[in-house]
């Protein structure tokens, strides 16, 4: 009897553990200079593009926003095109800490 409901307390302990998501924590992802990333990865390129008010800094933040959903630690800007639409060019780096 003890061991079915050592057994039952163990099964329900490890599957409430299950059931609950470890929360996240909030990654932003840093603008750099290239000489400040000379000592990180590069591994991808991104791009923004705006047409509303606030173009350029919606542009960037599209951007951003794809390197940090990449796993990026760094964005170095490397274009911005002032036009209709804007448009921005970023390398995105990984910098181990």
């Amino acid at each position: 009897m003890f061991k079915c409901a050592l057994l039952g307390s163990c099964l329900i302990f490890f599957l409430s553990g299950c059931a609950v998501e470890p929360l996240q924590l909030q990654q932003r992802i840093n603008e750099a200079y290239d000489f400040e990333v000379t000592h990180c990865d590069s591994f991808a390129l991104v791009t923004g593009v705006s047409r509303h008010a606030n173009n350029l800094a919606e542009a960037k933040q599209s951007a951003a926003l794809q390197g940090q959903e990449l796993g990026g630690t760094h964005i170095v800007w490397l274009q911005t095109d002032m036009g209709d639409p804007t448009k921005v060019v970023a390398i995105v780096y990984k910098c181990l800490l």
